[in-house]
């Protein structure tokens, strides 16, 4: 077994963490100042947006794809609807060009193999 582990904060990156390494096999406590969920936490209403669209940047878009993926596998694993699909939309008054964060956006999920939309 492996180290033993404190993490300090039950919000969902931190029970996300705490579930990652027990999967790892090591023996994790996670602590709180409470109430769980903390109702001030950023991490406890619903609103909560995980999204695909991030210019240029390819390798932040994948670590959002896996991290879509582990949510949907939690839908699963769970057996409830934790994770809720949206989808984005980017308003301009000009036509996304060369450069801006709307174009490169599309270029790269287009590419990554996903289906936005142009309307």
């Amino acid at each position: 077994m492996g180290m033993d582990r404190v993490l300090v904060g039950a919000g969902v990156f931190g029970v996300t963490a705490a579930l990652e390494l027990r999967r790892r096999r090591h023996a994790v406590r996670l602590v709180d100042p409470g109430p769980l969920p903390h109702p001030l936490a950023a991490s406890t209403d619903i609103s909560k947006v995980v999204r695909l669209e991030y210019g240029a940047d390819e390798v932040y878009t994948e670590l959002a794809e896996r991290a879509i993926e582990g949510w949907e596998r939690w839908n699963r694993d769970f057996g409830a609807r934790l994770y809720h699909r949206t989808g984005l939309l980017f308003l301009r008054r000009s036509p996304p060009a060369p450069g801006t964060i709307e174009e490169a956006s599309f270029e790269v999920l287009s590419r990554r193999g996903h289906r936005p939309e142009r309307r």
